[in-house]
C-alpha cells in the first residue's frame, strides 16, 4: 500500500467506529404497515384521477358535439326555408301565362295570324310511300309524322 492509502485509512478509522455488518436475510428488517400499502395508495389515486379525466374528457366532447350538431341543425333549415323560396320562384316563373306576358311586352313578339305548314318532299325507303299518300292527300297535315308510323 502506499503512503496516501495508509493514511486515509488510518483518517477513517479514528473519526468513526461505524462498521459494515452483512445480513443474513430480509428477516431483519421490519416495516411498518403504512409502508406496505403506500404503493397501493399511489397506484390507486393515480387510477381515480385516470378515471375522472376520462370521464371529464368524454363529456367535453360529447357537449362539443351537441353544439356542432345544433349549428348544423339552424343551417339545415335555413336551407329548406331556402329551397321552398326557390321552388315557388321556379313556380312562379315556369308559368305560360308569364312567359307570354314576357313576350308580348318585352320581345315585342304577337300571336301568329296566318299559319302555313310548308310539305316538303320526303323520300322514305325504296317505295316513296309518304311523298305518293301527301301529294294524294290522304294523309292530314298536322298529324302526317304519326301516320306514317301505321302505314302498311
Amino acid at each position: 500500500m502506499s503512503a496516501t492509502a495508509t493514511k486515509l485509512k488510518s483518517q477513517s478509522t479514528t473519526k468513526s467506529d461505524l462498521r459494515v455488518i452483512r445480513r443474513r436475510g430480509r428477516s431483519l428488517i421490519k416495516r411498518s404497515g403504512s409502508r406496505r400499502t403506500a404503493p397501493l395508495v399511489i397506484v390507486g389515486c393515480i387510477s381515480v384521477v385516470a378515471i375522472i379525466a376520462g370521464v371529464l374528457l368524454t363529456q367535453v366532447v360529447l357537449a362539443q358535439s351537441a353544439f356542432k350538431l345544433q349549428e348544423i341543425n339552424k343551417r339545415l333549415a335555413v336551407s329548406e326555408e331556402r329551397k321552398e323560396e326557390l321552388l315557388a320562384e321556379k313556380a312562379l316563373l315556369e308559368s305560360p301565362g308569364r312567359i307570354e306576358r314576357y313576350a308580348r311586352t318585352t320581345l315585342g313578339m304577337v300571336p301568329p295570324t296566318n299559319i302555313e305548314y310548308i310539305v316538303a318532299e320526303v323520300r322514305v325507303g325504296s317505295d316513296n310511300r309518304l311523298a305518293d299518300a301527301l301529294k294524294d292527300g290522304d294523309l292530314p297535315l298536322p298529324g302526317a309524322a304519326s301516320a306514317v308510323g301505321s302505314a302498311p
